[in-house]
């Protein structure tokens, strides 16, 4: 989570506590496209130019430093894609590398494919051989196997090598699973275990953040450079001035490049036995880079990739703790998103095709969860309006007008005796809030949401925008959000209908009826439409549970049990004792 994110959801926390305490003080409540028509495995021959070298170096030069691999340094480059029920990839012969990748079940903003590597992402893999330090990037391999046919069942491989003398070669293998986004990179020494002088590979990822979702600003706030290294899954968050930069040495398990709903993961067979992290200054969505050692085992390493959505079940499905990534609060309200919210989410969406129904029915689920707190707070705040309304109250109140501290302890008596704690209806009401910030972290990163539509809002996993000004204003922005718009009005309602009892004729709360809901738009302008819609319908459910509340509420009832307890207070002596410890306490002040 941002900065910037997480000092909205603690002051928007912090406001909701406030208002909610000052409430219960006066009696009131609180996301396929088909397949090219070119075969899935093609071959296209492209003469690309030669792997010269920089201008700073001479052939003669480059050819020295790569001794018996020179001879690999010119010829034409082969491009091959491959398709699995998953995803599109394109290999070149140079570097045998990976040089795009598409999921064609997704579409990113503009309507195309997802595509989290292509000519902005970069790998290199670097080996020491001898006193060189040999590149495969700018060696051109021979295709040893190409799967001809889509992988639609099963798995296949894509194969490369580099024949350097008979029975000794190098050869990189990628493994593509039929219905997974991994595959599986590996690299093998044949006869050359003794010439290579480190027991690792360097490798060098440069990867540029793809704009898969309609607004930047949006997606930044969940960009980060994930690693789990022991026990432990750590982020660095990117800077648009600073460069943010970890080293790191141990076992690194792996190593993730995450966007808003999709990410790019590497693993070690064994582990990264060090790394260095970096996030580059940005102008658009961050660039990141690392410098990873993968240790051979033998003549070989091995690493998987992971290109593909950031979806909570399909991440945690691999059992590698993807999932860490999905940020869903902290703590606590961690806990209520992963045991409680998703399995429920899950399960209704199996039998519901509409997603805005399902937040319906989420929040009723909620609600009724939450009712007993509810209905709690509700009772100990009517208890406090009635102690308020008593003769007695009203008496101290001109009694001790002009003494504060005596009025104070004078209340504090009277709470006493007629058996009422002030703080009894907030309790309750503290009691909601993990769960007000686990529906503020769920909702903005569910994938589910991602690009599905409701009533006129075609993607609820971003905000849906009214109007659009070709300029940004503070604190609201470019756009105009309807969703926003009606939860702020719902808000309203909800605070009026609340206002309606006599204790809220205070004039120092007025204002808070009127300015929560403007605090309340200002906060989901930029947020997702389902989070919006998730607090329209908590906002009429809570305006009908608040009239069921006081439908079925005796007032006559509880004043009698007021009275009862009242009488039962017979002992002075405590009474006195009490009195006696407030007042050394005010004089302590």
């Amino acid at each position: 989570m941002s900065r910037n994110t997480a000092l909205a959801l603690f002051l928007l926390t912090l406001f909701m506590f406030l208002w909610t305490i000052a409430f219960s003080w006066w009696g009131i409540s609180s996301s396929s496209q088909s397949a090219s028509s070119s075969p899935s495995a093609q071959a296209d021959s492209v003469k690309a130019p030669t792997a010269l070298p920089t201008a700073s170096d001479s052939v003669d030069k480059l050819r020295a430093q790569y001794g018996a691999y020179a001879r690999f340094l010119e010829g034409g480059e082969t491009l091959f894609v491959v398709q699995t029920r998953a995803a599109r990839y394109r290999f070149s012969s140079r570097g045998a590398r990976l040089i795009a990748h598409e999921i064609p079940l997704y579409k990113d903003h503009a309507g195309k494919p997802v595509s989290l590597w292509d000519t902005t992402q970069h790998l290199q893999v670097l080996f020491a051989e001898g006193r060189s330090i040999i590149s495969t990037e700018r060696l051109h391999f021979i295709p040893v196997h190409i799967p001809q046919n889509p992988v639609m069942q099963g798995e296949d491989s894509v194969v490369f090598q580099l024949p350097i003398a008979q029975d000794t070669f190098v050869r990189i293998s990628y493994l593509l699973r039929a219905g997974d986004y991994r595959l599986r990179w590996r690299i093998a020494f044949h006869g050359l275990a003794q010439r290579l002088r480190n027991p690792y590979l360097s490798l060098h990822v440069a990867y540029r953040t793809p704009q898969t979702e309609i607004s930047p600003k949006q997606m930044l706030s969940y960009c980060a450079l994930y690693y789990k290294q022991g026990e432990d899954v750590e982020s660095i968050r990117p800077d648009e001035d600073e460069v943010e930069e970890k080293v790191l040495q141990g076992k690194i398990d792996w190593v993730s490049f995450k966007g808003h709903f999709f990410c790019t993961i590497l693993q070690a067979q064994s582990g990264f036995t060090t790394a260095r992290l970096q996030n580059l200054p940005f102008q658009h969505l961050p660039v990141s880079r690392a410098e990873l050692q993968l240790p051979l085992e033998g003549q070989a390493a091995e690493m998987e990739w992971y290109l593909g959505p950031a979806r909570y079940s399909l991440l945690a499905s691999y059992e590698q703790e993807y999932e860490r990534q999905i940020e869903l609060g902290w703590s606590i309200a961690r806990y209520i998103n992963t045991l409680l919210v998703i399995p429920v989410f899950t399960f209704l969406e199996k039998y519901i095709p509409s997603y805005g129904v399902i937040i319906i029915l989420l929040a009723l689920f909620i609600k009724v969860l939450l009712s007993p707190i509810t209905w709690q707070s509700y009772r100990s705040a009517i208890r406090m309006e009635i102690v308020h309304s008593l003769p007695e109250f009203k008496q101290l109140e001109e009694k001790y007008k002009g003494q504060p501290d005596k009025l104070m302890i004078e209340r504090s008596l009277l709470y006493k005796q007629v058996g009422v704690n002030p703080l009894q209806g907030c309790i309750p009401a503290l009691l909601q809030l993990p769960i007000f910030s686990a529906m503020y972290s769920f909702f903005p990163n569910s994938f589910e949401l991602r690009q599905k539509d409701f009533l006129w809002v075609q993607d609820l996993s971003s905000y849906d925008a009214l109007l659009h000004w070709g300029f940004s204003i503070p604190i609201i922005g470019n756009h105009l959000s309807l969703f926003a718009l009606v939860t702020s009005v719902t808000t309203l309602l909800y605070s009026l209908s609340m206002s309606s009892t006599p204790s809220t004729a205070d004039p120092s709360l007025r204002w808070m009826v009127y300015i929560f809901p403007v605090i309340f738009f200002f906060f989901l302008n930029d947020a997702s439409a389902a989070l919006s819609w998730y607090y329209t319908v908590i906002n009429l459910l809570t305006i009908g549970q608040t009239w069921l509340m006081k439908r079925f509420t005796n007032r006559e009832a509880i004043l009698a049990q007021i009275r009862a307890y009242q009488r039962r207070k017979t002992q002075k002596q405590e009474i006195a004792q009490y009195r006696m410890r407030m007042s050394k306490w005010f004089r302590k002040r």
